[in-house]
Protein backbone atom coordinates (compact mmCIF):
# COMPACT_ATOMS: atom_id res chain seq x y z
CA UNK A 1 0.00 0.00 0.00
CA UNK A 2 2.80 2.37 0.82
CA UNK A 3 4.45 1.71 -2.56
CA UNK A 4 1.25 2.27 -4.44
CA UNK A 5 0.68 5.49 -2.55
CA UNK A 6 4.21 6.71 -3.32
CA UNK A 7 3.80 5.89 -7.01
CA UNK A 8 0.45 7.65 -7.16
CA UNK A 9 1.87 10.67 -5.42
CA UNK A 10 4.84 10.75 -7.76
CA UNK A 11 2.53 10.47 -10.79
CA UNK A 12 0.37 13.36 -9.57
CA UNK A 13 3.42 15.51 -8.96
CA UNK A 14 4.75 14.75 -12.43
CA UNK A 15 1.44 15.58 -14.09
CA UNK A 16 1.18 18.81 -12.09
CA UNK A 17 4.70 19.75 -13.07
CA UNK A 18 4.00 19.14 -16.75
CA UNK A 19 0.79 21.16 -16.49
CA UNK A 20 2.64 24.01 -14.77
CA UNK A 21 5.30 24.03 -17.45
CA UNK A 22 2.63 24.01 -20.16
CA UNK A 23 0.78 26.88 -18.50
CA UNK A 24 4.03 28.81 -18.14
CA UNK A 25 4.84 28.26 -21.81
CA UNK A 26 1.34 29.33 -22.85
CA UNK A 27 1.56 32.44 -20.66
CA UNK A 28 4.94 33.27 -22.15
CA UNK A 29 3.65 32.81 -25.68
CA UNK A 30 0.56 34.89 -24.87
CA UNK A 31 2.74 37.66 -23.41
CA UNK A 32 4.94 37.64 -26.51
CA UNK A 33 1.87 37.75 -28.76
CA UNK A 34 0.45 40.70 -26.83
CA UNK A 35 3.80 42.49 -27.09
CA UNK A 36 3.95 41.83 -30.84
CA UNK A 37 0.37 43.03 -31.28
CA UNK A 38 1.20 46.20 -29.38
CA UNK A 39 4.28 46.73 -31.53
CA UNK A 40 2.21 46.13 -34.66
CA UNK A 41 -0.45 48.58 -33.47
CA UNK A 42 2.18 51.20 -32.67
CA UNK A 43 3.88 50.66 -36.04
CA UNK A 44 0.50 50.91 -37.77
CA UNK A 45 -0.24 54.18 -35.98
CA UNK A 46 3.14 55.58 -36.98
CA UNK A 47 2.68 54.56 -40.62
CA UNK A 48 -0.85 55.97 -40.64
CA UNK A 49 0.58 59.27 -39.35
CA UNK A 50 3.22 59.28 -42.11
CA UNK A 51 0.58 58.52 -44.77
CA UNK A 52 -1.81 61.14 -43.39
CA UNK A 53 0.87 63.80 -43.39
CA UNK A 54 2.66 63.05 -46.68
CA UNK A 55 0.56 60.51 -48.55
CA UNK A 56 1.58 57.19 -50.01
CA UNK A 57 4.69 58.74 -51.53
CA UNK A 58 6.03 59.58 -48.06
CA UNK A 59 5.35 56.01 -46.92
CA UNK A 60 7.25 54.52 -49.83
CA UNK A 61 10.14 56.94 -49.42
CA UNK A 62 10.30 56.00 -45.73
CA UNK A 63 10.91 52.44 -46.88
CA UNK A 64 13.75 53.57 -49.11
CA UNK A 65 11.85 53.61 -52.42
CA UNK A 66 12.42 56.67 -54.61
CA UNK A 67 9.07 57.66 -56.17
CA UNK A 68 8.70 60.13 -59.04
CA UNK A 69 4.93 59.75 -59.18
CA UNK A 70 2.12 57.54 -57.98
CA UNK A 71 -0.82 56.52 -60.12
CA UNK A 72 -4.36 55.85 -59.00
CA UNK A 73 -7.16 53.80 -60.49
CA UNK A 74 -10.87 53.84 -59.86
CA UNK A 75 -10.21 51.22 -57.17
CA UNK A 76 -7.55 53.26 -55.40
CA UNK A 77 -3.77 53.10 -55.26
CA UNK A 78 -2.06 50.79 -57.76
CA UNK A 79 1.40 49.43 -56.91
CA UNK A 80 3.50 46.72 -58.54
CA UNK A 81 0.87 45.83 -61.15
CA UNK A 82 1.91 44.78 -64.61
CA UNK A 83 0.95 47.21 -67.35
CA UNK A 84 -0.58 50.68 -66.97
CA UNK A 85 -4.10 50.20 -68.34
CA UNK A 86 -5.73 50.74 -64.96
CA UNK A 87 -3.54 53.71 -64.01
CA UNK A 88 -5.91 56.65 -64.50
CA UNK A 89 -4.48 59.58 -62.53
CA UNK A 90 -1.11 60.59 -61.19
CA UNK A 91 -0.79 62.02 -57.71
CA UNK A 92 -0.60 65.55 -59.15
CA UNK A 93 -3.65 64.98 -61.31
CA UNK A 94 -5.64 63.55 -58.43
CA UNK A 95 -4.67 66.58 -56.35
CA UNK A 96 -5.92 68.97 -59.04
CA UNK A 97 -9.15 67.00 -59.40
CA UNK A 98 -9.72 67.01 -55.64
CA UNK A 99 -9.17 70.77 -55.36
CA UNK A 100 -11.63 71.45 -58.18
CA UNK A 101 -14.31 69.18 -56.74
CA UNK A 102 -13.86 70.74 -53.31
CA UNK A 103 -13.81 74.39 -54.36
CA UNK A 104 -15.75 74.94 -57.59
CA UNK A 105 -19.09 75.15 -55.76
CA UNK A 106 -17.79 78.12 -53.74
CA UNK A 107 -16.83 80.11 -56.86
CA UNK A 108 -19.55 82.15 -58.58
CA UNK A 109 -20.01 84.12 -61.77
CA UNK A 110 -21.10 87.75 -61.35
CA UNK A 111 -22.97 89.75 -63.97
CA UNK A 112 -23.06 93.50 -63.40
CA UNK A 113 -25.15 95.69 -65.67
CA UNK A 114 -26.42 99.25 -65.92
CA UNK A 115 -27.98 101.42 -68.61
CA UNK A 116 -24.54 102.37 -69.90
CA UNK A 117 -22.41 99.27 -69.55
CA UNK A 118 -22.11 95.69 -68.32
CA UNK A 119 -19.31 93.51 -67.01
CA UNK A 120 -18.71 89.97 -65.88
CA UNK A 121 -16.31 88.35 -63.51
CA UNK A 122 -16.12 85.94 -60.63
CA UNK A 123 -16.52 85.97 -56.89
CA UNK A 124 -15.80 83.79 -53.89
CA UNK A 125 -18.31 82.77 -51.21
CA UNK A 126 -17.07 84.41 -48.03
CA UNK A 127 -19.67 83.18 -45.55
CA UNK A 128 -22.59 80.78 -45.38
CA UNK A 129 -25.09 83.64 -44.96
CA UNK A 130 -24.53 85.06 -48.45
CA UNK A 131 -21.52 87.41 -48.43
CA UNK A 132 -19.38 87.14 -51.56
CA UNK A 133 -16.05 88.89 -52.19
CA UNK A 134 -14.95 90.02 -55.65
CA UNK A 135 -13.08 92.86 -57.39
CA UNK A 136 -14.35 96.44 -57.41
CA UNK A 137 -13.87 96.59 -61.18
CA UNK A 138 -16.20 93.57 -61.57
CA UNK A 139 -19.12 95.37 -59.87
CA UNK A 140 -18.31 98.97 -60.78
CA UNK A 141 -21.39 99.11 -63.02
CA UNK A 142 -23.63 97.80 -60.27
CA UNK A 143 -27.04 98.96 -61.40
CA UNK A 144 -28.07 95.31 -61.28
CA UNK A 145 -26.10 92.36 -59.94
CA UNK A 146 -26.79 88.70 -60.71
CA UNK A 147 -24.85 85.80 -59.22
CA UNK A 148 -24.73 82.39 -60.89
CA UNK A 149 -23.69 79.19 -59.10
CA UNK A 150 -22.17 76.06 -60.62
CA UNK A 151 -25.42 74.15 -60.03
CA UNK A 152 -27.26 76.63 -62.28
CA UNK A 153 -28.94 78.75 -59.60
CA UNK A 154 -29.12 82.47 -60.31
CA UNK A 155 -29.70 84.97 -57.49
CA UNK A 156 -29.95 88.74 -57.35
CA UNK A 157 -27.31 90.47 -55.25
CA UNK A 158 -26.82 93.83 -53.57
CA UNK A 159 -23.58 95.78 -53.26
CA UNK A 160 -22.43 95.90 -49.63
CA UNK A 161 -19.41 98.10 -50.27
CA UNK A 162 -16.32 98.50 -52.41
CA UNK A 163 -12.79 99.77 -51.96
CA UNK A 164 -11.33 101.01 -55.28
CA UNK A 165 -7.90 101.47 -53.73
CA UNK A 166 -7.45 97.73 -53.13
CA UNK A 167 -9.91 96.63 -55.86
CA UNK A 168 -11.94 94.64 -53.33
CA UNK A 169 -15.74 94.63 -53.12
CA UNK A 170 -18.36 92.66 -51.20
CA UNK A 171 -21.83 91.77 -52.44
CA UNK A 172 -24.61 89.78 -50.75
CA UNK A 173 -27.23 87.30 -51.91
CA UNK A 174 -30.23 85.93 -50.06
CA UNK A 175 -30.50 82.15 -50.42
CA UNK A 176 -32.80 79.63 -48.76
CA UNK A 177 -29.81 77.31 -48.62
CA UNK A 178 -26.62 77.95 -46.70
CA UNK A 179 -23.69 78.69 -49.00
CA UNK A 180 -20.39 76.89 -48.64
CA UNK A 181 -17.45 79.29 -48.12
CA UNK A 182 -13.89 78.48 -49.10
CA UNK A 183 -11.28 77.82 -46.45
CA UNK A 184 -8.47 80.37 -46.22
CA UNK A 185 -4.75 80.19 -45.53
CA UNK A 186 -2.44 83.14 -44.90
CA UNK A 187 -0.44 84.27 -47.92
CA UNK A 188 2.45 84.95 -45.53
CA UNK A 189 3.29 81.25 -45.83
CA UNK A 190 3.54 81.27 -49.64
CA UNK A 191 6.91 80.59 -51.27
CA UNK A 192 8.06 81.13 -54.84
CA UNK A 193 7.71 77.89 -56.79
CA UNK A 194 4.69 76.65 -54.82
CA UNK A 195 1.84 75.22 -56.88
CA UNK A 196 -1.33 77.30 -57.10
CA UNK A 197 -4.66 76.67 -58.82
CA UNK A 198 -7.08 79.24 -60.28
CA UNK A 199 -10.79 78.70 -60.89
CA UNK A 200 -12.77 81.23 -62.91
CA UNK A 201 -14.59 81.96 -66.15
CA UNK A 202 -12.04 83.25 -68.68
CA UNK A 203 -13.79 84.75 -71.70
CA UNK A 204 -17.05 83.34 -70.35
CA UNK A 205 -15.89 79.71 -70.29
CA UNK A 206 -17.48 78.97 -66.92
CA UNK A 207 -15.66 77.33 -64.04
CA UNK A 208 -12.39 76.71 -65.84
CA UNK A 209 -9.36 75.59 -63.88
CA UNK A 210 -5.72 76.44 -64.56
CA UNK A 211 -2.60 75.37 -62.70
CA UNK A 212 0.66 77.23 -62.19
CA UNK A 213 3.10 78.36 -59.55
CA UNK A 214 3.76 81.36 -57.38
CA UNK A 215 6.28 83.13 -59.60
CA UNK A 216 7.00 86.09 -57.28
CA UNK A 217 5.78 87.75 -54.09
CA UNK A 218 5.23 91.28 -52.81
CA UNK A 219 4.77 92.83 -56.25
CA UNK A 220 3.49 96.37 -56.78
CA UNK A 221 1.57 97.18 -59.96
CA UNK A 222 -0.26 100.23 -61.24
CA UNK A 223 -3.72 99.63 -62.62
CA UNK A 224 -5.18 101.19 -65.76
CA UNK A 225 -6.92 103.67 -63.44
CA UNK A 226 -3.57 104.90 -62.14
CA UNK A 227 -3.91 103.25 -58.71
CA UNK A 228 -0.94 101.37 -57.26
CA UNK A 229 -1.65 97.98 -55.71
CA UNK A 230 1.10 96.62 -53.48
CA UNK A 231 2.00 93.34 -51.79
CA UNK A 232 0.52 91.27 -54.63
CA UNK A 233 1.14 87.60 -55.37
CA UNK A 234 2.47 87.01 -58.89
CA UNK A 235 1.56 83.75 -60.65
CA UNK A 236 2.14 82.12 -64.01
CA UNK A 237 -1.20 80.27 -63.89
CA UNK A 238 -3.24 81.07 -67.01
CA UNK A 239 -5.42 84.07 -66.09
CA UNK A 240 -7.59 85.88 -68.66
CA UNK A 241 -10.43 88.43 -68.66
CA UNK A 242 -13.27 86.78 -66.76
CA UNK A 243 -11.01 85.34 -64.05
CA UNK A 244 -11.12 88.60 -62.06
CA UNK A 245 -12.52 88.12 -58.57
CA UNK A 246 -11.88 84.37 -58.59
CA UNK A 247 -9.70 82.51 -56.10
CA UNK A 248 -6.06 81.51 -56.23
CA UNK A 249 -5.84 78.25 -54.28
CA UNK A 250 -3.06 76.17 -52.78
CA UNK A 251 -2.76 72.43 -53.43
CA UNK A 252 -5.06 71.62 -50.51
CA UNK A 253 -7.87 73.87 -51.76
CA UNK A 254 -7.27 76.79 -49.39
CA UNK A 255 -7.73 80.26 -50.87
CA UNK A 256 -4.48 82.18 -50.60
CA UNK A 257 -5.28 85.18 -52.83
CA UNK A 258 -7.96 86.91 -54.93
CA UNK A 259 -7.19 87.28 -58.65
CA UNK A 260 -7.19 90.93 -59.67
CA UNK A 261 -5.04 91.76 -62.71
CA UNK A 262 -2.97 90.47 -65.60
CA UNK A 263 0.06 91.93 -67.32
CA UNK A 264 -0.69 91.93 -71.01
CA UNK A 265 0.20 93.79 -74.18
CA UNK A 266 -2.54 91.98 -76.09
CA UNK A 267 -5.42 91.76 -73.62
CA UNK A 268 -4.92 88.05 -72.97
CA UNK A 269 -2.70 85.96 -70.73
CA UNK A 270 1.06 86.33 -71.09
CA UNK A 271 2.13 84.31 -68.09
CA UNK A 272 2.20 87.15 -65.56
CA UNK A 273 -0.86 87.69 -63.39
CA UNK A 274 -1.47 89.16 -59.97
CA UNK A 275 -3.65 88.37 -56.98
CA UNK A 276 -4.41 90.14 -53.70
CA UNK A 277 -3.21 88.20 -50.62
CA UNK A 278 -6.11 86.65 -48.73
CA UNK A 279 -5.04 88.41 -45.51
CA UNK A 280 -5.73 91.78 -47.15
CA UNK A 281 -8.94 90.45 -48.69
CA UNK A 282 -10.33 89.36 -45.31
CA UNK A 283 -9.34 92.63 -43.59
CA UNK A 284 -10.91 94.82 -46.27
CA UNK A 285 -14.00 92.64 -46.71
CA UNK A 286 -14.62 92.65 -42.95
CA UNK A 287 -14.50 96.44 -42.83
CA UNK A 288 -16.79 96.71 -45.87
CA UNK A 289 -19.32 94.42 -44.18
CA UNK A 290 -19.14 96.48 -40.96
CA UNK A 291 -19.09 99.99 -42.42
CA UNK A 292 -19.80 99.80 -46.15
CA UNK A 293 -16.48 101.52 -46.90
CA UNK A 294 -12.82 101.60 -45.89
CA UNK A 295 -11.38 104.71 -44.27
CA UNK A 296 -7.64 105.43 -44.46
CA UNK A 297 -5.49 108.43 -43.85
CA UNK A 298 -2.83 109.92 -46.12
CA UNK A 299 -0.69 113.02 -46.48
CA UNK A 300 -2.05 115.66 -48.86
CA UNK A 301 1.12 115.81 -50.91
CA UNK A 302 2.27 114.95 -54.42
CA UNK A 303 5.18 112.58 -54.00
CA UNK A 304 7.73 110.44 -55.82
CA UNK A 305 9.36 107.22 -54.62
CA UNK A 306 13.14 107.43 -54.68
CA UNK A 307 15.03 105.24 -57.12
CA UNK A 308 18.71 105.13 -58.16
CA UNK A 309 18.08 107.26 -61.25
CA UNK A 310 16.57 110.13 -59.23
CA UNK A 311 19.21 109.80 -56.50
CA UNK A 312 22.03 110.06 -59.04
CA UNK A 313 20.40 112.81 -61.07
CA UNK A 314 19.71 115.03 -58.07
CA UNK A 315 22.78 113.99 -56.04
CA UNK A 316 20.57 113.25 -53.04
CA UNK A 317 22.05 112.52 -49.59
CA UNK A 318 19.77 109.47 -49.08
CA UNK A 319 18.99 106.52 -51.37
CA UNK A 320 15.61 105.48 -49.93
CA UNK A 321 12.46 107.38 -49.05
CA UNK A 322 9.73 109.49 -50.66
CA UNK A 323 10.29 112.93 -52.17
CA UNK A 324 7.63 115.55 -51.55
CA UNK A 325 7.19 117.03 -55.02
CA UNK A 326 4.39 119.42 -53.99
CA UNK A 327 2.09 120.07 -51.05
CA UNK A 328 -1.58 120.95 -51.49
CA UNK A 329 -1.76 124.75 -50.96
CA UNK A 330 -3.23 125.59 -47.54
CA UNK A 331 -3.69 121.86 -46.88
CA UNK A 332 -2.80 119.99 -43.72
CA UNK A 333 0.75 119.13 -44.79
CA UNK A 334 1.33 122.71 -45.92
CA UNK A 335 0.05 124.14 -42.61
CA UNK A 336 2.22 121.73 -40.60
CA UNK A 337 5.37 122.90 -42.41
CA UNK A 338 6.21 120.15 -44.90
CA UNK A 339 7.92 121.51 -48.00
CA UNK A 340 7.61 120.66 -51.67
CA UNK A 341 10.28 121.11 -54.34
CA UNK A 342 11.05 124.06 -56.59
CA UNK A 343 13.11 122.44 -59.37
CA UNK A 344 10.83 121.54 -62.28
CA UNK A 345 11.92 118.23 -63.82
CA UNK A 346 10.49 115.94 -66.48
CA UNK A 347 10.13 112.44 -65.06
CA UNK A 348 8.89 109.96 -67.66
CA UNK A 349 5.46 111.16 -68.69
CA UNK A 350 5.09 113.22 -65.49
CA UNK A 351 6.41 116.55 -64.30
CA UNK A 352 7.84 116.57 -60.78
CA UNK A 353 9.60 119.07 -58.55
CA UNK A 354 12.90 118.23 -56.87
CA UNK A 355 14.49 120.00 -53.94
CA UNK A 356 11.70 119.36 -51.43
CA UNK A 357 11.61 117.32 -48.21
CA UNK A 358 12.41 113.61 -48.41
CA UNK A 359 10.27 111.50 -46.07
CA UNK A 360 12.32 108.82 -44.28
CA UNK A 361 10.07 107.94 -41.31
CA UNK A 362 6.49 108.30 -40.06
CA UNK A 363 5.99 108.21 -36.29
CA UNK A 364 9.47 106.71 -36.08
CA UNK A 365 8.66 103.90 -38.55
CA UNK A 366 11.26 103.81 -41.36
CA UNK A 367 9.83 104.61 -44.80
CA UNK A 368 11.98 103.27 -47.64
CA UNK A 369 9.31 103.60 -50.33
CA UNK A 370 5.62 103.31 -51.13
CA UNK A 371 5.21 99.79 -49.75
CA UNK A 372 6.20 101.05 -46.30
CA UNK A 373 4.02 104.12 -46.78
CA UNK A 374 0.93 102.03 -47.72
CA UNK A 375 1.50 99.67 -44.81
CA UNK A 376 1.72 102.56 -42.36
CA UNK A 377 -1.36 104.33 -43.69
CA UNK A 378 -3.42 101.11 -43.64
CA UNK A 379 -3.64 101.43 -39.85
CA UNK A 380 -4.29 105.19 -39.72
CA UNK A 381 -7.44 107.21 -40.35
CA UNK A 382 -8.18 110.69 -41.62
CA UNK A 383 -7.81 113.16 -38.76
CA UNK A 384 -4.94 111.27 -37.07
CA UNK A 385 -1.88 113.34 -36.23
CA UNK A 386 1.55 111.91 -37.00
CA UNK A 387 5.19 113.00 -36.83
CA UNK A 388 6.94 113.10 -40.21
CA UNK A 389 10.73 112.76 -40.32
CA UNK A 390 12.31 114.25 -43.43
CA UNK A 391 15.70 115.06 -44.85
CA UNK A 392 15.77 118.80 -45.63
CA UNK A 393 18.86 120.51 -47.04
CA UNK A 394 20.97 117.54 -45.94
CA UNK A 395 19.70 117.59 -42.35
CA UNK A 396 17.17 115.35 -40.59
CA UNK A 397 14.11 117.27 -39.38
CA UNK A 398 10.92 116.02 -37.70
CA UNK A 399 7.70 117.88 -38.44
CA UNK A 400 5.23 117.28 -35.60
CA UNK A 401 1.47 116.73 -35.57
CA UNK A 402 0.77 116.56 -39.28
CA UNK A 403 -2.96 115.87 -39.77
CA UNK A 404 -3.87 113.11 -42.21
CA UNK A 405 -6.62 113.57 -44.79
CA UNK A 406 -8.97 110.92 -46.23
CA UNK A 407 -7.31 108.64 -48.76
CA UNK A 408 -9.22 108.62 -52.04
CA UNK A 409 -8.74 107.25 -55.53
CA UNK A 410 -7.86 110.76 -56.67
CA UNK A 411 -5.12 111.47 -54.15
CA UNK A 412 -3.73 107.97 -54.60
CA UNK A 413 -2.82 109.12 -58.11
CA UNK A 414 -0.63 111.80 -56.53
CA UNK A 415 1.85 109.07 -55.62
CA UNK A 416 4.10 109.00 -58.69
CA UNK A 417 6.44 106.07 -59.32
Amino acid sequence: MKVRFSLSKTLVIAIASVAAVAIFVLLALWTIRISEDRKSDELRRQLDAVTSEGGERALLELGGYSVDNIFYSDDGLILFEEGMKSWNYSADELQNITVYEKCAGSVVEIYSSSELDSSTGCGVVLSSDGYIVTNTHVVSNSGQLTVKFIDGRQLSATLVGSDPITDIAVIKVSSPEQLIPLSFKSADELVVGQKVIAIGSPYGYSWSQSVGTVSALDRTVTSSRGISLSGLVQTDAQINPGNSGGPLLDSKGNMVALITAIYSTSGSAQGISFAIPVDTVIDIASELIRNGKVSRGTLDILSVELNPMIVDYASLPVSQGIIISQVVPSGEADRAGLRGGDQLTQYGSSVIYLGGDIITALDGVPITGYNDYYAFMASHNAGDKIDVTVVRDGKTVTVRNVVLVEQTVENMRWLIR
